[in-house]
Order: structure tokens, then sequence, then C-alpha cells
């Protein structure tokens, strides 16, 4: 299952349960279903230039998008829970990418860890209004902690097919380290006027983090 998946699948709590057991169309791939996601997930990203997911209303998305609030209902529980949505696609970016370089051996563990980084940063970089919103000191907590938890999973992999971790290594506590440390670097340099950090500069800096056996081989 994909990391975008396992985003995207995350249930509200209980002050959104009425959504929750309203959401049945949330995985369907019919191409009706599929058309009206992709709709407000567009409505989304063009919402979240001016507001935060916090400030958003089922009714003002389900306009932009063309639906009403009934099928909104279908298919998310609430902004906050299409803003998760929404945010799997920053790990389309990168799910597998890690895992399949190191696989093959094709380049060198530092350069798939480079070329991991420079993936989320540059893409991050490239919808930077909309990401600052979402990964920035201001985003909401529980979407912080879901992403959080999706970039583990994907990180988890990863490390469990390296074959020179240490002995002793706990790979769920250091794919939660670096999960955590990642995203919160990127998240405080969207924040950060564009001209402080250049994206390579950021991408070295993170690399430089990572612990020695990660990078090594």
């Amino acid at each position: 299952m994909s990391v975008r998946a396992s985003v995207g699948r995350v249930s509200p709590e209980s002050d959104l349960s009425r959504g929750a057991r309203q959401r049945p169309m949330i995985d369907s791939t019919d191409p009706r279903a599929v058309r009206t996601r992709e709709r407000l997930v567009a409505a989304f990203h063009e919402a979240v230039r001016v507001a935060d997911p916090s400030e958003m209303s089922v009714s003002a998305l389900a306009r932009a998008a063309g639906i009403n609030r009934t099928s909104f209902y279908t298919h998310f529980a609430s902004p906050e829970d299409l803003a998760i949505h929404a945010l799997g696609e920053v790990f389309d970016v990168v799910q597998g990418a890690d895992i399949a370089l190191r696989t093959r051996h094709s380049v060198s563990a530092a350069e798939a860890s480079q070329r991991a980084l420079r993936d989320i940063v540059h893409f991050v970089d490239s919808h930077r209004a909309v990401y600052a919103r979402l990964l920035g000191p201001g985003a909401a907590p529980r979407l912080a902690q879901v992403i959080t938890d999706a970039f583990t999973e994907h990180t988890v992999k990863a490390l469990a097919r390296m074959d020179n971790r240490p002995p002793g290594v706990d790979i769920t506590l250091t794919a939660r380290f670096l999960a955590g440390g990642v995203l919160g670097v990127i998240g405080r340099w969207l924040a950060d006027p564009p001209e402080r950090w250049p994206p390579e500069r950021l991408i070295d800096a993170l690399v430089l983090c990572l612990p020695g056996w990660v990078v090594a081989g």
C-alpha cells in the first residue's frame, strides 16, 4: 500500500464522526468519484493560498468544486481531512525512490539519500504558497502528526532494506527521528524568505544531519 493510501484512509477524531460515517466514496475508483475528489483537491489548493485549513468551510470548498455539501461529506469529513488527502501527493514524489536506488545499488547510499531529499525539497518549493501553510509553524497539529506518521512509514521501509545497520538500531525509532527532523526543518524553511536558504543549500545541510550509517556504502 502506498503512503498516499495510508494518509488518505486516516479517520478524523470523534468530533468529526458524523462525517467519517458518511465517507463511503473516499476509496472509490468510480470515474465520477475520482473526478469529484480531483475537483475538491483543486479547490483546496486554490483556497490554501489565502487561508489555513482550519479557516476553510465545507460550504466554500464544495461551492468552488461545483458540488454540494452532501457530496463533500461522502468523500471527506472536514477541510482538514481533505488537506490530509491532498498532501499525499508529496509522498508520491518520493515513494519507493530511495528504496529502489539502494536495492539496485545504482548509486551510492549518500547519493540515494540526497536524491530523495532533493525530490521532497524541490517539490514543496515549487508549491511553496501551499506547503508553507500545510507544513509550516502554523500547521494544524493533527495534520502535522498524520504527515509525520506517513513519512515515518515510508522511512521504516527504506531503513529495513539496509544491511549495514549497526547492532541495536531501532528502525521505527530512527524513522520517527528522521521524519520529524526533516519535516520540521522543511516546515521552518518554508516559513522563511526564499532567498535566506536556497534549496540546494538546504538539501546539503539535511544530508549532513543524517546518521553516518544511513549514507555509508
